[in-house]
């Protein structure tokens, strides 16, 4: 049973309930008016009958999201570089805002003006966690439409692992996500990277944007090619490369949470204190 007691202008629902182990626990919510009050006792002692009844539990979404983190990374064996970003994602996007929040007490109101905080946030405000003080012209770059609607994702996944673990019985993520920005990436012409290679005197440097504009590389792509992804008599003589690996840099971090996957070599780190390592992972052939 449940009762109600009156505490100077606000009303306290009092009950006992069972922990995971078995023992019997005190628990009590407050809340403003006597109606809210009355209206929770009469749900906690139907959930009890039940059998539905959530368990009380401070776990806040910091927590949350650090303890879905590494189960997501492994279970779905992600690449160092996306668990680097989703972590970025949880300690500079969402923390700040809502990480000391419980995730019990977490309503979709609170993730919609998370949405709208970060609709107005300047991108790098937060880094590692940290506040930082930006420009006038940095603070003029807000966080894109596709970057709160990964938030979305993000959320969405971490909330449904709550449900399953008997945090929460339902998700506070609203289910319409954030829409996307859709920009198109300025590139350079034919004629503007004939100009720019003209003017480049280094063989190797003028080589890599060469094949970085003929075969759409990125930078991780090109300082992957090794001599033996060269074969200069293929294609009736013309030669072949061939694009199969990327050397990456990541943080340890993410390093040692992701080195099950398919890593073909870790460099040695020769900077002292460094906090992030060069691998060398396999990419998609081109």
């Amino acid at each position: 049973m449940a009762s109600i007691t009156k505490r100077g202008g606000s009303y306290v629902v009092r009950y006992t309930y069972k922990d995971e182990q078995g023992h019997s626990c005190p628990g009590w919510e407050t809340f403003s008016t006597e109606k809210e009050a009355e209206d929770r006792r009469k749900t906690i002692e139907f959930e009890m009958k039940e059998g539905t009844f959530i368990i009380p539990s401070t776990m806040t979404v910091r927590e949350l999201l650090e303890r879905w983190l590494p189960i997501q990374a492994s279970k779905h064996k992600w690449a160092p570089k996306t668990y680097e970003a989703t972590d970025a994602h949880i300690h500079n996007l969402i923390c700040p805002y809502i990480g000391n929040m419980e995730v019990q007490k977490v309503r979709p109101y609170h993730i919609e003006e998370l949405y709208h905080t970060l609709s107005q946030t300047p991108c790098g405000q937060y880094r590692n966690g940290v506040h930082r003080e930006l420009t006038a012209e940095q603070k003029t770059r807000l966080l894109s439409g596709t970057t709160v609607h990964e938030i979305h994702g993000l959320l969405r996944t971490a909330f449904s692992y709550a449900m399953e673990w008997d945090l929460i019985r339902k998700s506070p993520v609203p289910r319409d996500a954030p829409l996307k920005t859709i920009n198109e990436r300025a590139i350079w012409s034919e004629e503007e990277m004939a100009a720019a290679l003209q003017e480049i005197d280094d063989p190797l440097l003028h080589l890599a944007v060469h094949l970085a504009f003929v075969g759409s590389l990125r930078q991780g792509e090109l300082l992957g090619i090794t001599p033996a992804d060269l074969d200069f008599g293929a294609a009736n003589g013309r030669g072949t490369v061939s694009i199969n690996k990327t050397l990456q840099r990541v943080s340890k971090k993410a390093l040692e949470s992701c080195r099950a996957g398919s890593i073909l070599k870790i460099f040695p780190d020769k900077q002292e204190r460094s906090t992030s390592s060069l691998i060398l992972k396999p990419t998609k052939t081109k």
